[in-house]
């Protein structure tokens, strides 16, 4: 199995009731999953779900991009239309797993192992061409706010930044194919400018968590239409 990395964030203790106070942790480990077949299925399954879901349709024309600025041609922002973790492919499976097996670290290097929690999971693909790049970003800042993920699948000298919560530091994290990084989801993060030829390719996941076992959204939709699936 392959070595965790962790990059800790921990503030000292607060000597007045207003001071900030953090303590996070954002985690990345290689896998072997087969990046070449995801990069496949990914291409084929973006053609098909953009022509499914056309910006041109009244339907679909208020599509939201998840304020990554990928706009509303992208296969990001049809990010609520799919979850990419139903895609009857074997290496899809193991990305699943893989997902599990990594949150079940994470967790028992940060709280401690946890049974039985109500989790679920929506997972998309994000497809970028030469010259672009998501802004900064967050996932969620709910009362519920669990784990957000990324995973690499295709990457040509670019990184994932994730930017400090009170200040303006920034953990610059090289993408390189095979990695995958967790994170809690309400860290902003953006990416540099992809400058390669060839296609910049990642997957992107929330881990969602819900006591009442009615899977939270996160970003305000209703819980009964969500995309989520158990992790």
């Amino acid at each position: 199995m392959s070595q965790v990395h962790l990059h800790k964030f921990q503030s000292p203790p607060p000597e007045t009731p207003f001071a900030p106070w953090w303590n996070y942790i954002i985690a990345r480990k290689h896998t072997d999953i087969d990046v070449q077949e995801l990069r496949r299925v990914i291409l084929i399954k973006e053609k098909e779900i953009v022509e499914k879901y056309p910006n041109s349709s009244y339907e679909y024309s208020n599509y939201s991009d998840g304020y990554t600025g990928l706009g509303p041609n992208s296969l990001t922002s049809r990010y609520s239309f799919f979850n990419l973790l139903e895609w009857d492919y074997p290496v899809i499976k193991d990305l699943h797993k893989n997902i599990k097996i990594f949150h079940d670290e994470y967790l028992k290097g940060t709280v401690g192992e946890q049974k039985d929690l109500p989790l679920g999971i929506r997972c998309w693909a994000n497809v970028m061409r030469k010259g672009q790049q998501i802004k900064k970003h967050a996932h969620s800042s709910h009362p519920w706010s669990y784990l957000s993920g990324h995973f690499c699948v295709a990457a040509e000298d670019t990184t994932t930044n994730y930017f400090h919560p009170y200040n303006d530091n920034v953990e610059f994290i090289k993408n390189e194919p095979g990695q995958m990084t967790l994170f809690p989801n309400w860290v902003p993060h953006n990416t540099s400018k992809h400058k390669g030829d060839s296609e910049r390719i990642s997957i992107a996941f929330d881990i969602v968590f819900d006591a009442k076992n009615g899977y939270k959204s996160g970003h305000g939709k209703d819980p009964e239409n969500d995309n989520t699936i158990p992790l």
